[in-house]
């Protein structure tokens, strides 16, 4: 499938090159699912990198370069998703792909081999699983956000200090569900307690009876925590069903969750008070310079919108870190150069909020705090 035939969500020429007449132009790209039910997210990720980048060119862009950032449908299957991220590759020769989403797409798009032969690194996967992110055959693709590992620990710390002992473990049944089940698991029996429950949910969106068998289920074993790994959708349907019968045990979901997709799958009075582990700085407090700085550009440019979601900072980190990348390069501005400068040039202070890599380390940061939802369904923190 020719690029030209896929659907683009944009592609920005940011700091109109006509006003940059023999600047070196430096392309980078994003492929990512824009339909279904990540579309919300995974756009406000996308748009946010592009808006960020686009301010950066028309300040003058960065040691005489200006940045091309192409952003494609990248289709919610894996191996799509790979064929797509491999004929962008081909055509467009970016130097690294941005905000690349999903334990089963990276995953994919690591085994099909695309990035060590064209040497293109992956900055910002949005990746939680601890097996994928500890890959032997990985050595492109950085992650910015904490792992399953550090998110589970926060959150079995937080939940049995406030909520009690009684834990529920409710999580999807595939790989990214069974390592959140692992890892928090692990964390309560370093505290000396064991899961009252733990309950498989379906990877697809669950009806009404599965979810309230579940829900009474957990409410009779009078359960004081719930730990949930699953998609918002699964989250807010058994949020309905139990707090509708009655349950009022603390819930908390890990980082995969949306705010706003919860409150769509349930109302934003069932999602008052469930707690979410958060991987980037609060944006309530505005008390990084990154939180604030990121606030400005949104609505600088006219997306207040964009100023108060999560996913839309996970994508403006990412583009902030290349930025910050490519500012330690003096040659040539290669695959080869960006993942050097990562890997040897860091750590990398974006405002209040440090990355590090190294040789062998693929994992930015171990930053998780707890959220959360108010009573407009935004997380406070």
């Amino acid at each position: 499938m020719k690029i030209k035939r896929i659907a683009l969500l944009g592609t920005l020429v940011a700091a109109l090159l006509s006003s940059h007449a023999g600047a070196d132009v430096v392309t980078v790209a994003q492929v990512l699912p824009l339909e279904g039910s990540v579309a919300p997210s995974t756009r406000a990720t996308a748009e946010a990198a592009e808006l960020y980048l686009r301010r950066v060119n028309e300040a003058g862009g960065v040691n005489g370069h200006t940045i091309k950032i192409v952003t494609i449908n990248g289709s919610s299957n894996a191996d799509t998703a790979s064929q797509r991220a491999a004929e962008v590759v081909r055509q467009q020769h970016p130097v690294a792909l941005l905000n690349y989403y999903g334990s089963s797409r990276t995953a994919a798009l690591i085994k099909s081999g695309v990035l060590d032969a064209a040497h293109t690194p992956v900055i910002g996967a949005i990746v939680s699983a601890t097996q994928l992110r500890q890959s032997p055959e990985n050595r492109w693709v950085f992650y910015i956000r904490a792992g399953m590992k550090a998110e589970a620990e926060r959150m079995v710390r937080q939940s049995v200090t406030v909520g009690g002992k009684r834990v529920a473990v409710l999580y999807q049944d595939d790989a990214f569900g069974e390592d959140g089940r692992d890892k928090s698991t692990a964390a309560m029996q370093s505290l000396g307690i064991k899961p009252v429950l733990t309950v498989p949910l379906e990877t697809k969106a669950m009806g009404a009876p599965s979810l309230n068998k579940i829900s009474e289920t957990v409410l009779n074993a009078n359960i004081d925590v719930i730990l949930m790994f699953s998609d918002s959708v699964n989250v807010g349907g058994f949020l309905k069903a139990y707090r509708e019968r009655g349950g009022n045990a603390l819930v908390t979901t890990n980082s995969a969750l949306s705010a706003d997709e919860l409150v769509r799958a349930s109302s934003a009075d069932l999602a008052r008070g469930v707690c979410v582990a958060e991987v980037m700085p609060a944006l309530d407090k505005h008390d990084t310079k990154l939180t604030r700085t990121f606030a400005a550009d949104m609505i600088a440019v006219g997306r207040p919108d964009l100023a108060k979601s999560t996913t839309a900072l996970e994508g403006y980190v990412s583009a902030r870190l290349f930025v910050e990348v490519l500012r330690k390069i003096s040659g040539p501005v290669t695959g080869d150069a960006v993942r050097t400068a990562l890997q040897t040039r860091g750590p990398f202070d974006l405002g209040g909020f440090e990355l590090k890599y190294g040789l062998s380390q693929l994992e930015g940061s171990k930053y998780v705090d707890i959220g959360i939802i108010g009573r407009e369904g935004r997380v406070l923190n």
